[in-house]
């Protein structure tokens, strides 16, 4: 028996209502979310649903971007050593420790290292795209802003670490 010209539909079971949507989207236009390894970049989005590479040109530019965000984030090291060194002489001197001073400085250092370990988390995140490209991207921009940034004298015990 053919039962090809048979209907899959339910009368009386209709679900008006329950269409998806902003899912109008054709699937080649979505945003690939892979849990293994690539070097594919077509349709990477970079942390955001509005950071969706379609083209040759937004994924150089991209590169370009997260190279960037990586230096920053060695720039923002340096700037934070910078600071300590200048300021712990402000704190060296105090014996009180409930002083102003110290409270201040403290919630200062405190402000700085949450600015690092959000920055820090912002670039894990671009590496948990999987994709070759943008993990390569961090890597470079970490390596020219430490080169650019990094004061040899200064000794910093933190690392690229998330946290």
């Amino acid at each position: 028996m053919d039962h090809s010209s048979m209907g899959h539909s339910m009368p009386g079971h209709e679900m008006p209502g329950h269409d998806m949507p902003g899912h109008d989207m054709p699937m080649d236009e979505m945003c690939s979310m892979n849990m293994i390894f690539t070097w594919n970049w077509k349709n990477t989005c970079i942390i955001y649903e509005w950071w969706h590479i379609k083209t040759f040109t937004q994924f150089v530019i991209s590169f370009v971007a997260v190279v960037l965000l990586g230096m920053g984030y060695e720039f923002t090291k340096n700037l934070f050593n910078r600071w300590q060194v200048t300021n712990i002489n402000m704190v060296n001197g105090t014996t009180n420790t409930n002083s102003n001073t110290i409270k201040k400085y403290k919630l200062q250092q405190s402000l700085f290292y949450g600015f690092q370990v959000g920055y820090s988390f912002m670039l894990m995140l671009v590496f948990m795209t999987y994709n070759g490209w943008f993990m390569l991207a961090v890597v470079i921009g970490a390596v020219i802003g430490h080169n650019i940034w990094n004061n040899p004298i200064i000794t910093d015990d933190r690392s690229m670490a998330c946290h």
